[in-house]
């Protein structure tokens, strides 16, 4: 999968004689430069974060060109409805140059610039996101792609439109409660915190790799939200309580030693047939908290931690009867000697 995540940084200036020999010689060769809607790859689906989809892209940000990856296209918007072929971008049109090698490449969602910085590098056609954010004040959904065309000398006829086909470059985690009580007996789940991933990292367009960085989530900042409070009647007919989807950077956990541990911890009320709280009360309850077990998380995958609550987890344990046991009937010291008389008729 691919991931996009970054910063808006303003270029450098354009020269000026790039910018003169570019708008002269576009004007007077070869057709308007056009884009048509986007593919984006393997859709996350998200209710915290607003996932790109392909029914629902409405802009993305362009840069590109053929001397460098700006003097063209310097972080445009690309704006269109999803699924037409009618995409316009923002400033004067832009025109092909006959016998030009261009580069593109592009991310979305335009607010995702807020959370980095943004480099191109025109060598191998590809944007690098710098110190991108990825945690709980930071949540955007990113997709990046890039393209290329190479026009015809002499240009004989517009080229085609470009079309870029996206992917996702980050990860997402949820989480998903169950409940290992009876059918009587009612969990409610609420004061979801995770914390410990690593919350910031550089994107390399070129190699499209991660290295995320130092900096984690903490636990007085964690991810917090969840879908619904209400968990969750037991296996049979149960029902059950979910968090939204976080993105995250793509990285290596685990859940001991050195390296990136996630904690995940949660507050626990119980109730049985008749609504009385046998754990807890109406305003908190017992916390529970574990640690992720050690996994690699992958741009453009959602990781769904399903956690079964169990009385022994909340130190409630059910009254249990062990086999019984009945004392054997003991033969008295009777050796039959002394016998019965019976009454004579």
């Amino acid at each position: 999968m691919k991931k996009n995540v970054f910063v808006w940084v303003a270029a450098a200036a354009v020269v000026c004689a790039s910018c003169t020999k570019t708008e002269t010689v576009e004007q007077m060769e070869g057709g308007a430069i056009g884009f048509t809607y986007a593919y984006i790859g393997n859709p996350v689906e998200s209710k915290a974060v607003s996932v790109i989809e392909q029914a629902n892209i409405d802009e993305f940000i362009v840069y590109g060109g053929y001397n460098d990856m700006t003097h063209v296209f310097d972080g445009v918007s690309v704006t269109g409805t999803a699924g037409a072929d009618d995409w316009s971008y923002t400033g004067n049109l832009r025109y092909w140059v006959a016998g030009e090698a261009y580069k593109f490449a592009a991310y979305a969602p335009s607010e995702a610039a807020a959370s980095g910085t943004i480099a191109t590098d025109f060598t191998n056609g590809a944007l690098n996101f710098t110190n991108y954010k990825s945690d709980p004040s930071n949540q955007n959904d990113l997709i990046y792609a890039t393209a290329t065309e190479t026009t015809g000398n002499p240009l004989t006829q517009s080229p085609d439109k470009v079309q870029f086909g996206f992917e996702h470059l980050l990860s997402m985690i949820k989480f998903t409660f169950n409940s290992g009580f009876g059918n009587d007996i009612k969990v409610t789940v609420d004061n979801l915190k995770v914390y410990g991933m690593v919350s910031q990292g550089d994107y390399t367009g070129s190699t499209q790799t991660w290295a995320p960085g130092s900096t984690t989530v903490g636990a007085g900042a964690a991810f917090t939200e969840m879908a619904s409070n209400e968990a969750v009647n037991a296996t049979g007919g149960n029902t059950s309580a979910s968090s939204v989807d976080f993105a995250v950077i793509p990285q290596t956990i685990v859940n001991s030693g050195p390296g990136t541990t996630v904690t995940v911890s949660f507050n626990v009320r119980v109730q049985d047939k008749a609504n009385d709280y046998i754990i807890g009360n109406a305003g908190s309850g017992v916390t529970v908290m574990s640690t992720l077990p050690a996994y690699t998380w992958t741009a453009g995958n959602r990781y769904n931690y399903t956690v079964t609550i169990k009385g022994e987890n909340v130190g409630l344990y059910p009254i249990e009867f062990a086999t019984p046991r009945v004392t054997p009937i003991t033969n008295a010291d009777f050796d039959g000697s002394d016998e019965v008389t019976l009454p004579e008729q």
